[in-house]
C-alpha cells in the first residue's frame, strides 16, 4: 500500500474525520445540509505583531503557484453557545453560529484530536436565519448515544464571540486545493478580549506533503508555531468557563487486544504528543514548573516509542537525536525536583529542616535559582522545535507501515516486556545489597521499562498488572530520593555555617533508612509474577 493510499484509508475512517469548511455567499454547496467533511486541516499561530507580514507572505505563496490561486476576503462573526453546566464542552462539542454577508449558518463540531498542529475533528453545518441556535436542525443520528438533545437545547447560551477577518487563498494541490486561511481579529467573552491571529492550511483533496511544506515555510518566515487550542477552547478560557491546568500524571495508552502494533505504537506516539502540547500550552499560558515536569514526560514517552518504530522499520530515526536536543533543555528537573523533595510542606524532611532555618532557606533559594522556564520558553519558540513537532505530526498523520507492524499488538508487546524486564531484573538481582550510586545508576533503565508499561500496560489485566508495577514504582521514587539527600549532603558539606554534627549525624540516619527502604522494595518487586505471563 502505498503512503497516498494509507492517507486515504485513515483520512476515510469515522475517527479523523475533519473540518468542513465554511461556505462563503458566493459559494454553492452541492453537500446534504448535515454534510460533514473529510479534511485534515494544519493550524498555526502567529504572533499579533506580524499580522501585516502574515498577509503579504500568504500572498507571497499564492502568487508563486503557477495556477492563480483564488482570492477572497471575508468578516466572519461568530458566535458560541454552550449550558449552564457546560454540557456541550463535557461532550468535547463546540456549537457556534456564523454570519458572513447575509449568510447566517449554525456548526456543531464534535469530539476530534489534534497531532502537533493538525486538526481533525468531524464538523457539521446547516443554514439557519437567526442568531439563536437550534440543535434540532442537524440529523439525529449524529449525536452520541447518551446524548440530551432537548434538555441541552433548552438550556443553550452564548458564552462568547470571535470576530476577524478571513483571508482566504485557494492553492493547487495535486488532483485538489489546499485551502490557506489567514484569520485576524479578536476574542471576546465577559468583558475581556484577546487578540486573534492564525494560519490554517485545509487539505481538500490536495497532497498532506504539500501542506507540510507550507507549514514549514510559514513556521521559518513567520515565526509561526503549532496550534493546539481551537478558537472555541481560547474562548472558553477567556470567559472564565473552563481552566488550563497541567497534566501531572500519565495514564496507560488506550490500545487494545485487536489493534495491530502498527495501530498501538501510534496511538502511544499520539497520547503521548497530546500530553506534551497540553502542558506546552500551559506554559505558554502560565510558566510554571508542574507544566515543564508534564511536557518533559510526554516528549519521553514520544521517544521511547519513536525509538520502537525505528527498530520496526520506520524512517523516523532523525527524530529521535532531534527529540533528544529538546529534552536537554528539562534537565535541571531532576536537580530541582530534589530539592522540592527536601523543601516540599507535605515531605519526609520538612519539619527536621526547618529547625535549621538559614539551611532550609538556602534550600528554597537553590530551588528557585535553578529553574529554567525562560530557556525551555524560548526553546518552545524557535523553529527547530516548531518544525520537529510538524515532523511528528506528519508521522501520524501518514503512519507508515512496516510488514512487522501488522501483527497484532499483544503477542509482540509480551515479548517486549519481558525482554526489557529480563534485562531490569538481571540488573537489579546482580548484587546482594546494592549501594546508592548503584541505583542512581540503575534508574534509566527502570525508568524506560515504567514508560513501555505505560504504552502496552491496557493490554493485560488490570489488578494484576498493577500489582506487579506498584514495587518497582515505589522503587523509583525512592530512588530520585537519593538525588535529594546527596544535594543536601553536598550543601551541608560545603558551609561551614551549617557543619552541625547533629545535621550530619540526622542525615546519615536518613540516607541508611531510605537504603534499607529501598532493599524492601527491590525484593519485594523482585518477587512478583509478571503480568504478561499471567
Amino acid at each position: 500500500m502505498t503512503r497516498r493510499q494509507q492517507l486515504d484509508t485513515f483520512i476515510s475512517t469515522p475517527y479523523s474525520t475533519g473540518i468542513h469548511p465554511f461556505m462563503s455567499a458566493n459559494e454553492t454547496s452541492t453537500e446534504t445540509p448535515n454534510a460533514t467533511a473529510q479534511e485534515l486541516e494544519l493550524k498555526l499561530v502567529i504572533d499579533p505583531a506580524q499580522r501585516d507580514n502574515a498577509l503579504a507572505v500568504c500572498r507571497d505563496i499564492a502568487a508563486k503557484f503557477q495556477k492563480q490561486a483564488d482570492y477572497q476576503k471575508l468578516s466572519l462573526e461568530n458566535a458560541y453557545y454552550d449550558t449552564s453546566d457546560l454540557r456541550l464542552r463535557q461532550f468535547d462539542m463546540g456549537l457556534r453560529i456564523r454570519r458572513s454577508a447575509d449568510q447566517l449558518e449554525q456548526t456543531i463540531k464534535l469530539a476530534g484530536r489534534v497531532l502537533g498542529g493538525m486538526h481533525e475533528r468531524p464538523e457539521y453545518n446547516v443554514p439557519t436565519v437567526e442568531m439563536a441556535p437550534d440543535l434540532t436542525l442537524f440529523d439525529a443520528d449524529i449525536w452520541p448515544d447518551d446524548f440530551p438533545v432537548y434538555d441541552v437545547q433548552r438550556d443553550l447560551q452564548q458564552l462568547f464571540v470571535t470576530d476577524f477577518t478571513r483571508h482566504r487563498f485557494l492553492l493547487p494541490s495535486g488532483d485538489g486545493n489546499i485551502e490557506c486561511v489567514l484569520d485576524l481579529g479578536q476574542i471576546e467573552a465577559s468583558g475581556e478580549t484577546e487578540p486573534l491571529a492564525e494560519i490554517e492550511l485545509e487539505l481538500q483533496g490536495g497532497e498532506i506533503t504539500d501542506v507540510y511544506k507550507l507549514g514549514q515555510q510559514l513556521v521559518q518566515q513567520l515565526n509561526a508555531r503549532m496550534g493546539s487550542l481551537s478558537k472555541a477552547a481560547r474562548g472558553y478560557l477567556l470567559a472564565g468557563r473552563s481552566v488550563l491546568e497541567p497534566f501531572v500524571q500519565t495514564h496507560f495508552v488506550n490500545v487494545r487486544p485487536e489493534h495491530s502494533l502498527g495501530e498501538a505504537l501510534y496511538r502511544s506516539v499520539e497520547y503521548g504528543l497530546k500530553h506534551w502540547q497540553h502542558n506546552e500550552s500551559c506554559l505558554e499560558r502560565h510558566a510554571n514548573v508542574r507544566a515543564a515536569q508534564g511536557m518533559a514526560d510526554g516528549i519521553y514517552l514520544c521517544r521511547t516509542v519513536i525509538e520502537l518504530l525505528a527498530k520496526l522499520g520506520v524512517d523516523c530515526e532523525p527524530l529521535v537525536a532531534r527529540i533528544n536536543e529538546v529534552m536537554n533543555y528539562f534537565s535541571w528537573l531532576k536537580r530541582f525536583e530534589g530539592l522540592a523533595e527536601l523543601t516540599a510542606q507535605d515531605g519526609a524532611y520538612h519539619r527536621a529542616l526547618e529547625r535549621y532555618n538559614s539551611l532550609y532557606e538556602t534550600l528554597q533559594d537553590s530551588q528557585q535559582q535553578v529553574v529554567q522556564l525562560t530557556q525551555v520558553i524560548e526553546q518552545v519558540r524557535s523553529h527547530e522545535y516548531q518544525l520537529l513537532l510538524l515532523d511528528i505530526s506528519r508521522l501520524l498523520i501518514e503512519r507508515q507501515q512496516t510488514e512487522a507492524m501488522e501483527q497484532p499488538a499483544e503477542p509482540w508487546a509480551s515479548s517486549l516486556l519481558r525482554e526489557d524486564w529480563q534485562e531490569v531484573q538481571s540488573a537489579f538481582e546482580e548484587v546482594e545489597d546494592m549501594s546508592e550510586e548503584r541505583y542512581l545508576k540503575l534508574l534509566p533503565k527502570l525508568q524506560h521499562s515504567l514508560v513501555l508499561g505505560t504504552c502496552f500496560g491496557q493490554l493485560f489485566e488490570g489488578v494484576i498488572r498493577d500489582s506487579f508495577r506498584a514495587p518497582w514504582q515505589d522503587l523509583a521514587r525512592g530512588i530520585r530520593e537519593i538525588t535529594a539527600l546527596h544535594i543536601l549532603h553536598e550543601t551541608v558539606k560545603n558551609s561551614e555555617q551549617f557543619n552541625d554534627e547533629r545535621l550530619i549525624q540526622w542525615q546519615q540516619v536518613q540516607r541508611e533508612s531510605l537504603l534499607k527502604a529501598l532493599e524492601y522494595s527491590r525484593k519485594a518487586a523482585l518477587k512478583r509474577e509478571p503480568y504478561w505471563q499471567q
